[in-house]
C-alpha cells in the first residue's frame, strides 16, 4: 500500500475513533436539485413579490381598482381587437384617456375646464360612459340590455360589454386620436 493511502486509512480512523466529525454547514432551507426544479421556486417567488408589490403600490389605483388581482383574463379583453381599440380599452381602464378631467388635471394648454359639455359634471370616463345626458341615446343602443351596465366596473371586465363600451366611445368621437368617419350622434 502506499503511504499516501496509508496516511488516509489512518487519519479517517482516527475521525471515527474519536467521534468528532468538525464544523457542519447549516442544513438549507430547501434543496433543489433540478434546475426545472429551481426555475418553480423562482417563479413563485417572484410571483410572491410581485403580488405585494401589486398590493402597496400607491401609483397606478385605477387598474387596481378594475382588476384586483390581474389574470389572463385581462389579456383575453384584448384577443381580436385592432390595435386603436385596444389602446381605447387600456385607457378607459386606467382612466388616462383624452376626456376634459383628466386633459385639465394635466394642464393641457387650451383645456380650461373639466366639466361636461352638458354640464352636469366633470367629463370622466365614468360620466361619459355611463350618465351623461348627451349620449343617452346612443348608450341605450350600444349598452342597452347588458347585465351591470351601470358599473363600470363590471362592463370593463367583461369582454362583451368592453367591446361594446369601445364600440361606444369611438361613436361619440370624444377622443380626437380616435375619430372616425361617421358625424356624431346624439340624442
Amino acid at each position: 500500500m502506499s503511504s499516501l493511502k496509508a496516511v488516509d486509512l489512518v487519519s479517517h480512523q482516527c475521525w471515527r475513533e474519536n467521534g468528532t466529525m468538525g464544523t457542519k454547514a447549516d442544513t438549507p432551507a430547501a434543496l433543489y436539485a433540478l434546475r426545472s426544479t429551481h426555475k418553480t421556486w423562482t417563479d413563485r417567488e417572484a410571483n410572491k413579490a410581485w403580488q405585494a408589490s401589486w398590493t402597496a403600490e400607491t401609483r397606478g389605483r385605477t387598474s387596481y381598482r378594475y382588476t384586483p388581482r390581474p389574470t389572463k383574463k385581462t389579456l383575453q379583453l384584448h384577443e381580436g381587437l385592432s390595435k386603436r381599440q385596444s389602446s381605447i380599452l387600456v385607457q378607459m381602464r386606467t382612466e388616462k384617456i383624452g376626456l376634459k378631467d383628466f386633459l385639465f388635471n394635466r394642464r393641457v394648454p387650451d383645456v380650461t375646464d373639466a366639466d361636461c359639455q352638458c354640464r352636469e359634471g366633470r367629463q370622466t370616463l365614468s360620466h361619459i360612459l355611463l350618465r351623461c345626458r348627451r349620449f343617452r341615446q346612443l348608450r341605450r343602443q350600444e349598452l342597452g340590455a347588458i347585465p351591470g351596465r351601470h358599473n363600470l366596473r363590471v362592463v370593463l371586465n367583461e369582454r362583451k360589454t368592453a367591446v361594446k363600451a369601445i364600440r361606444f366611445m369611438e361613436q361619440t368621437e370624444i377622443l380626437g386620436q380616435f375619430r372616425i368617419e361617421s358625424p356624431p350622434r346624439q340624442s
